[in-house]
């Protein structure tokens, strides 16, 4: 070939390659370039979503080819790019999705929406995330946690019932105290120091069925983040975590329904459009039906209880022709078990948010969100004689103005201010029955206003160096509701020691606290797939959770801060190492956290937390310290997919009041309820074909602490036990294997799986608590081990979307 014949064959290459790559783009006008006169600058402004759901997809890229105008769309999928007028081709482009070119002649503002198509999936690519590939690597903050619904949908789970809060366990540094136990605790705090929010509204009771499932609908959940080691200033009020649950949007063009069937409950929600691109809803709800169960259970008790749940999400959403959107969302859920004639409890969780999100121009954002809640719960003692109804509660109106400014993708500011009314419900006890001879009682509680303004700050220097600073000011007003006792100074609080008895009017001011929360974190790579990040920040929690059991319980109580309770303050401190290989396909991490905290909640022995008049005499305060080592390794992509997890963590507590009746265990050092040292998970998926997956979960856990019996006496004829020190010894260890099977499109021409699930697939008989009794004529004490789940839990779960 010569050399001419060898150029030309490369030119016509080059034209062919560029005429066949060309591709149609559209034209859109806005305002008319005669008309322009001095307009500099002119705004272009929409949204970007998904094509099929119409979810905000925030984080896409808008670029103008051939100039440095561009942006990238918030995390409500709204962006906003200032320009001066004249003709552009714009590309949109999104992870996983198809790119969208337009070519623009602006000379005037305008808004212009964008729906973006997902490219079509080979077996591998099963997930599509709003986070790209090496988000871990980038992320500034040590100890986040952002997952999808679709992920979290491959993880086997109790009854084939995909659930948020379980998926959490299976993660770093989170753990529970166990089956049956609702909540869950981050890094050794409490489960009352995170924070769970969905739609911004607080929901103080995150589990179902006592902790057998959570509260999220996963029909209805779009997200959830869990921030828990630098928590941004614009979150505030709890000491551990922050636990932020967004559901979805309805669809804004076509109708959907889908739903599920399984052994204990069953499903469904609805979605479609109200105006077309417009305004949509969605509608879901679930509801238990586990009664029948329990008939089938030889123990004649069991088959006399009785145990449901239930609850309802409706999302209302408007898209303004600014850009901006508006969303009124519902939540409510309601629980009820009842052991044959013994006891029983009723708990209902009722959320109403409202969501307003507005572009101001120049790249500032506005949020402001409304909510108002309300968790009310009753316990029944079902005694002929005695039989009662105990209730208590708490409601909350909360408003907040947030404001965001961003820059490209290296600077955003979050400016804001808070509010929570909180409103203390009485605690009541009534008679049950007709034939309870028990007296009805009231106690009134103080209220709260707790108000916070706050800064925070990102900013990427450069693709090495990134940090995050922020400052919250939170200040806190204790309300009272009737009665303020004094006590005796020098001596231990209790009623002989009260000197005097304070009245105060309704809604008087009767102690305040603030002060101010920095919030710090710094990510310095080092490396193309590597980053070093430390964190520290400081928060202060005004409402506690008084209990004297390990795990709640709908008959604890949410005690506002005042004169006795101080707010829990939290200084936290991360260190971490990620790094990713071959392509982001491994995710590697290893975190190492201290907390130190002060006015921590404990109790007195025997502690009487139920219609206590004087619950200061019965509650201590003082010092916590935890401490851990996080290891975190995952694969993203292949045919297996899954992560492994382990967790060195301890956690201690130190009560040492100023008399012998404030200290617990001498005033030394003693392991919290919470503290156990080693947690480990590994969860596994493997696509065995393009219609079925297999998955697998394996977990163990050290034994959670306990205060057990020692030796014991009698007299007049009972036994009487003496008890050790407080969490001196542990029940045993807890290990679990679970497995599922899903098996997709089991009917041709509809969207739908089969879900084969086996919880606890040995059967372990795992314990929950020790408890003694008194062996008929021996004068002994017998200790014994409670199991929640003691046997191998099998299910199946049909699942439809159309």
């Amino acid at each position: 070939m010569t050399d001419r014949t060898l150029l030309l064959f490369i030119f016509f290459l080059v034209v062919f390659t560029t005429l066949k790559g060309q591709e149609k783009v559209d034209l859109v006008v806005f305002g008319d370039s005669s008309k322009v006169g001095s307009v500099k600058q002119v705004v272009l402004t929409g949204t970007i979503v998904q094509a099929d759901s119409k979810t905000p997809l925030g984080g896409a890229s808008i670029f103008l080819d051939g100039l440095k105008y561009g942006n990238n769309s918030d995390y409500y999928g709204r962006y906003l790019i200032e320009l001066p007028p004249g003709t552009y081709r714009l590309t949109v482009r999104y992870l996983g999705n198809i790119p969208i070119h337009k070519k623009i002649s602006i000379f005037k503002n305008g808004v212009l929406h964008f729906e973006m198509v997902e490219k079509p999936k080979v077996l591998e690519e099963v997930i599509i995330s709003a986070r790209t590939s090496d988000e871990n690597i980038k992320e500034i903050s040590p100890g986040l946690v952002q997952l999808g619904i679709k992920e979290i949908k491959r993880i086997p789970a109790l009854m084939g019932e995909v659930d948020v809060v379980k998926s959490l366990l299976l993660l770093p540094g989170i753990t529970t105290v166990g089956e049956g136990s609702g909540g869950f605790n981050v890094r050794g705090g409490a489960t009352d120091q995170n924070l769970v929010l969905m739609d911004n509204g607080q929901i103080f009771n995150s589990a179902h069925a006592l902790g057998l499932f959570s509260n999220f609908n996963p029909d209805v959940t779009e997200e959830f983040t869990l921030y828990k080691g630098n928590i941004p200033a614009q979150y505030g009020g709890r000491a551990s975590s922050v636990l932020n649950v967004r559901t979805r949007d309805g669809d804004f063009s076509k109708f959907h329904v889908k739903g599920g069937i399984g052994f204990l409950s069953g499903r469904a929600a609805v979605e479609g459009p109200i105006v077309k691109d417009k305004t949509s809803f969605l509608v879901g709800g679930r509801v238990s039906y586990s009664d029948w169960i329990l008939k089938t259970v030889k123990n004649l008790d069991v088959q006399n209880s009785s145990a449901s749940f239930y609850d309802f999400n409706a999302n209302v959403t408007h898209r303004f022709s600014s850009g901006g959107n508006i969303s009124l969302r519902y939540y409510q859920g309601h629980d009820y078990f009842r052991y044959s004639n013994q006891f029983g409890y009723d708990y209902t969780t009722q959320l109403l948010s409202l969501r307003w999100n507005a572009l101001l121009g120049n790249n500032w954002g506005s949020t402001f969100t409304a909510a108002q809640g309300k968790y009310t719960s009753k316990l029944f003692d079902l005694d002929v004689t005695s039989a009662r109804e105990f209730s208590n509660g708490v409601s909350y109106t909360q408003l907040k103005q947030n404001f965001l400014h961003t820059y490209k993708e290296v600077h955003a500011l979050n400016l804001g201010v808070e509010a929570n009314l909180y409103n203390s419900l009485p605690e009541k006890s009534q008679p049950y029955g007709s034939n309870s001879t028990t007296t009805a009682q009231q106690l009134k509680k103080s209220d709260g206003r707790e108000f916070a303004l706050y800064a925070n700050e990102e900013y990427t220097v450069n693709s090495i160096f990134s940090f995050s600073a922020g400052l919250r000011y939170s200040y806190f007003q204790s309300l009272a509701n009737d009665t303020v006792y004094l006590y005796q100074p020098g001596l231990s609080r209790s009623i002989s020691t009260i000197i005097d008895t304070l009245h105060y009017s309704r809604g008087q001011v009767t102690q305040t606290y603030g002060g101010f929360e920095p919030r710090f974190s710094v990510r310095i790579g080092t490396g193309k797939n590597a980053a070093f990040k430390l964190a520290y920040n400081r928060n202060r929690q005004y409402i506690h959770l008084v209990s004297n059991t390990t795990a709640p319980t709908p008959t604890d109580i949410w005690q506002l801060s005042n004169s006795y309770f101080k707010p829990q303050i939290a200084d936290n401190f991360s260190v971490g190492f990620f790094q990713n290989f071959k392509e982001n396909k491994f995710e590697f991490s290893a975190e190492v956290f201290y907390k130190a905290l002060t006015n921590i909640v404990d109790y007195k022995n025997s502690a009487q937390i139920i219609l206590n008049r004087h619950l200061e005499t019965d509650v201590l305060q003082g010092k916590g310290k935890y401490y851990g080592l996080e290891l975190y390794v995952k694969k993203n992509t292949g045919y297996w997919r899954g992560w492994a997890s382990y967790t060195f963590s301890r956690a201690f507590n130190q009560i040492n009041g100023a008399t012998a009746e404030d200290k617990v265990n001498n005033g030394n050092w003693y392991p919290s309820n919470y503290d156990k040292p080693h947690n480990f998970s590994l969860t596994a998926s493997h696509y065995l074909g393009r219609h079925m997956t297999f998955a697998a979960n394996l977990t163990y856990t050290t034994g959670r602490p306990i205060t057990a019996i020692e030796s014991y006496y009698y007299g007049n004829e009972i036994s009487i036990p003496v008890y050790s020190e407080r969490n001196k010894y542990r029940i045993p260890d807890y290990w679990r294997v679970d497995i599922s099977v899903t098996v997709n499109s089991v009917f041709k021409k509809i969207d739908d799986n089969l879900v084969f699930s086996v919880y606890n697939f040995f059967g372990r008989r795992n314990a929950y608590s020790i408890y003694y009794q008194e062996i008929y004529g021996q004068q002994t004490l017998q200790a014994y081990k409670l199991s929640v789940l003691g046997s191998a839990l099998p299910s199946i779960t049909y699942n439809i979307n159309f």
